[in-house]
């Protein structure tokens, strides 16, 4: 299928900065901390911008679909090359940061077109509504990492456990 087949996306800049990118940093941020390695700030803010920058111009080049996956490489990559965490963690914390944002995206994604009566198809076309409609999903990742920091929360055990299984 050609690029015609499907809908590319062109995200404009300011959802770049301010949605792409706090939720690259966000997730990056929860996923590591959830595998118990505390990162560096800098280093999460740094590829969060990275991250915000490819998925613009991912998903202004690659069809729908294969965005998804270049995407995901290369949030592994940026997660692995900044953080410096081993290859593997960067993995298993980019899986689950990507879960969060599924899980996240999908309850409020559905539940602020219902509440505001405001359509995707508007929502999209729309860069200052796009923005405001993301800020529930980013302030409940903002929640989730103050309260995971807060209670020093991590899955270290279920992924220990998950090693002994092999």
């Amino acid at each position: 299928m050609g690029k015609g087949s499907f809908i590319m996306e062109t995200m404009p800049w300011k959802v770049v900065i301010f949605n792409a990118m706090p939720e690259a940093m966000l997730l990056i941020y929860l996923g590591l901390t959830l595998i118990g390695i505390k990162p560096d700030k800098k280093r999460v803010f740094i590829a969060g911008v990275f991250q915000g920058v490819i998925c613009y111009y991912v998903r202004k080049n690659f069809d729908f679909g294969i965005h998804i996956l270049l995407q995901y490489l290369s949030f592994v990559i940026l997660v692995w090359l900044f953080t410096k965490a081993p290859l593997i963690a960067s993995f298993i914390a980019s899986i689950i940061g990507i879960i969060i944002a599924i899980l996240l995206e999908s309850f409020i994604g559905i539940s602020i077109p219902y509440l505001t009566g405001i359509t995707i198809l508007e929502i999209m076309s729309r860069d200052w509504i796009r923005i405001f409609i993301c800020l529930p999903y980013l302030g409940t990742l903002i929640l989730i990492a103050y309260l995971i920091d807060k209670y020093e929360f991590t899955l270290e055990q279920e992924i220990k456990i998950l090693k002994k299984i092999k």
